[in-house]
C-alpha cells in the first residue's frame, strides 16, 4: 500500500543515496560543473520517463512555473555550494548534517506563508533534529 509516509521513506532512502553518490564523486575530485550537469541530465530523463509511465500531461500555471524555476535556481546554488564545500576539504559527514538544517527554514516559511500550525510536538521534533545535527557534525 502506497502511503505518504511510505513515499517519504522511499524519498529519504533515494535522497541519502543521491547525496552519498555526490560525496563519492567529490571525494574523487570530479569536475563539479560536469558532475552536476550529469546529475541534472539524469534527473531530467527520469522525470520524462515518469511523464510517459504515468501518462501525465504537462500542466503548470505561470505562477507555479516561476516557483519551479526559483526552486531550480536555489537547488542548483545549494548543490554547487555543497559540492565546493566537500571538494575544498569539508567532510560529507559534517557538511550534509549542516545542510539538513534546511528543514528548520521550511518549517518557519510554512508557518509564515501557509499558516501551518507549530505545535509543541513539532517544536520538540525540530529541537531533537537540530540537536542530532550538531552532535553528528562534531
Amino acid at each position: 500500500m502506497i502511503t505518504p509516509i511510505n513515499l517519504a521513506i522511499f524519498g529519504l532512502i533515494c535522497g541519502g543515496l543521491m547525496k552519498f553518490c555526490w560525496q563519492m564523486g567529490l571525494e574523487n575530485r570530479v569536475d563539479i560543473p560536469s558532475f552536476l550537469m550529469t546529475d541534472a541530465l539524469f534527473m531530467f530523463l527520469f522525470t520524462i520517463l515518469a511523464f510517459f509511465i504515468l501518462k501525465q500531461p504537462f500542466v503548470l500555471s505561470n505562477r507555479m512555473s516561476l516557483a519551479a524555476a526559483l526552486g531550480g535556481i536555489f537547488g542548483g546554488a545549494a548543490m554547487t555550494a555543497v559540492a565546493y564545500a566537500i571538494k575544498s576539504g569539508g567532510q560529507g559527514s559534517v557538511i550534509f548534517p549542516i545542510i539538513s538544517l534546511e528543514t528548520v527554514l521550511v518549517v518557519i516559511l510554512a508557518f509564515i506563508v501557509f499558516r501551518e500550525p507549530v505545535t509543541l510536538t513539532k517544536l520538540v521534533g525540530l529541537g531533537l533534529g537540530v540537536t542530532s545535527i550538531f552532535v553528528l557534525s562534531r
